[in-house]
C-alpha cells in the first residue's frame, strides 16, 4: 500500500560524537529513524535499549507506511516493529526489561454500509511488539480505541480508552484508565473520583511493584476538577487521593519502586502553564515539593518520568509561554537543569523534552538537529560541564526549539506513559 504525502526525502543518518570530542556530563546519540523526517524515543529499559516510533522514508511522494514502532538500535540498525495487518501506523509507547514493548497500532478494514458500499474503517487498537510479532491486546467489553502506555516486569499494562459504562444511552464512551493482567487475563477500569457516567480517569505510569499513578475527574463544590491518585494494580477499587493545593489540578506522571512519585500542577491566573512536583507516597506525611523553573519569567515545567535513584526529567519554559519553547531538563541534587547545558557546545541539537530515564541516568526523548524533529539519547560521561563561552549560539537560548503545540502533536493521543 502506498501513501501519498508532501514530506521532503531525507536520509537520517547517525552522528554519534567520538570519546575524544566529548567534554560534557552527557554524550548525546542520534538515534536515528526509518527514513523519514520525525523519530521520538518514548521509553529506555534498564540495559538501554530504546523504543519510540518513527516516520517513513519517502520516495517519489509515496511511501510504504506512515508511522511505525521501532526499537532504535545505533550500532546494528534501527529496527522497524511494523504494525497490524493492513495497518499503516503504530507507536511503541513504554517498554519493560523483558523488551516487551507495548502502544498501538491502527488497521484499516473494508467494511459495507448502510448503503451497500465498501467503506474503509480505520481501527485502533492497543498492541503488544515481542519478539518480532505485533499482537493485539485481548478485548475488554464496551472499550474501544485503546492505546497501551505501560508494561512492568510482572507483565501488567496500563492503557487509555473510551469506556461506554451505560451502553443503554446515546451518549459515547468516555476516557477512563485500565489495567491489564497478562499472568491473569484479567482487566479493571478506573473509576473517576466523580460520580456519572461521563467522568473521566486516567492512569500515566506503573511501577515494577504494581504501583499505579494516574489522574481523575473530582467534584469540588459544583464543579470538577483534576485529582491526582496512587492504587495497586491488583485492587484499583482503592485509591489514595494525592495531595494538592488550593484545589488546583494536579497531574501526577510517573512513580518509581520507592513510590516517589513526579508530575505537574496548575498555576492559577495563568495560561495553563504548571509547575512540575516530586512527591514521596511512602512517607507518613507526604508533602507536595515543586521543582521551580529553569527562568523564573517562565512559568512552565514538566516533571515527565523518575528513576530508582531520584533523577527526575521532563521539559520546562526557555522563552515567553507564549512562544512556547521548551528545553528538556534534568533535577537532581535539589537543582533543575537545562539538559542543552549539560552536551557538547558543537553538537547541534537543541533537546525540547526529555521523557524518560532508567536507573544508569540515561535519557531518552525527542529534540532538533538541522531542523529536523529527532530521538536522541543522552548517556552520561563524568565529565564536567563545557564552557560554551565562546560559541556563537547556545542551545539554551531557545532558538529553533520546538513549540509546545508540536510537541502535543508528536505525543501519542497526548499520551506516552508521559502525558505533554
Amino acid at each position: 500500500m502506498k501513501f501519498k504525502t508532501t514530506k521532503t526525502l531525507l536520509a537520517l543518518s547517525i552522528a554519534t560524537l567520538t570519546s575524544a570530542s566529548i567534554a560534557a556530563p552527557y554524550e548525546i546519540i542520534d538515534l536515528g529513524g526509518l527514513g523519514g523526517d520525525t523519530s521520538v524515543a518514548n521509553d529506555i529499559d534498564s540495559a538501554g535499549n530504546t523504543f519510540g516510533y518513527a516516520d517513513a522514508e519517502v520516495v517519489d511522494g509515496t511511501s510504504e507506511f506512515i508511522t511505525h514502532a521501532v526499537q532504535f538500535d545505533e550500532t546494528q540498525g534501527n529496527i522497524d516493529l511494523g504494525s497490524l495487518p493492513d495497518g499503516t501506523e503504530s507507536y511503541a509507547v513504554g517498554v519493560n526489561d523483558s523488551m516487551v514493548a507495548v502502544g498501538y497500532s491502527n488497521e484499516i478494514v473494508e467494511q459495507e454500509n448502510d448503503n451497500g458500499q465498501l467503506i474503509k474503517v480505520i481501527n485502533n487498537y492497543a498492541v503488544f511488539f515481542e519478539g518480532g510479532m505485533v499482537t493485539k491486546f485481548p478485548e475488554l467489553a464496551n472499550y474501544s480505541t485503546p492505546v497501551a502506555l505501560d508494561i512492568n516486569n510482572s507483565q501488567t499494562s496500563i492503557l487509555t480508552g473510551k469506556f461506554d459504562a451505560d451502553t443503554t444511552d446515546e451518549a459515547s464512551g468516555v476516557d477512563r484508565g485500565a489495567v491489564y493482567d497478562r499472568q491473569n487475563d484479567t482487566y479493571q477500569v478506573v473509576e473517576p473520583f466523580a460520580a456519572g457516567t461521563d467522568r473521566r480517569s486516567y492512569i500515566t505510569d506503573i511501577n515494577n511493584l504494581n504501583d499505579i499513578v494516574g489522574f481523575a475527574d473530582k467534584e469540588v463544590g459544583e464543579t470538577i476538577q483534576i485529582a491526582s491518585y496512587i492504587a495497586s494494580a491488583s485492587d484499583l477499587s482503592v485509591k489514595t487521593e494525592i495531595e494538592t493545593i488550593d484545589n488546583r489540578a494536579i497531574f501526577a506522571m510517573a512513580i518509581n519502586d520507592s513510590k516517589e512519585v513526579v508530575g505537574s500542577m496548575f498555576i492559577p491566573n495563568t495560561r495553563g502553564q504548571r509547575e512540575a512536583f516530586y512527591i514521596d507516597m511512602a512517607d507518613t506525611n507526604p508533602q507536595i515539593q515543586f521543582l521551580g523553573f529553569l527562568n523564573s519569567s517562565f512559568n512552565d515545567s514538566r516533571a515527565k518520568d523518575i528513576n530508582n535513584q531520584g533523577q527526575i526529567v521532563g521539559r520546562a519554559l526557555i522563552s515567553a509561554p507564549t512562544l512556547g519553547e521548551t528545553g528538556a531538563i534534568l533535577y537532581e541534587n535539589n537543582e533543575m537543569k537545562n539538559l542543552n547545558d549539560l552536551i557538547a557546545c558543537d553538537s547541534g541539537w537543541i533537546l525540547t523534552e526529555a521523557r524518560a530515564i532508567n536507573d544508569s541516568g540515561q535519557i531518552v526523548g525527542v529534540g532538533t538537529i538541522n531542523g529536523e524533529v529527532r530521538a536522541f539519547r543522552l548517556d552520561p560521561t563524568g565529565e564536567p560541564v563545557e564552557d560554551c563561552d565562546d560559541s556563537s549560539e547556545s542551545p539554551s537560548d531557545g532558538g529553533g526549539s520546538i513549540p509546545a503545540t508540536l510537541i502535543a502533536l508528536l505525543a501519542v493521543v497526548g499520551l506516552r506513559r508521559r502525558f505533554s
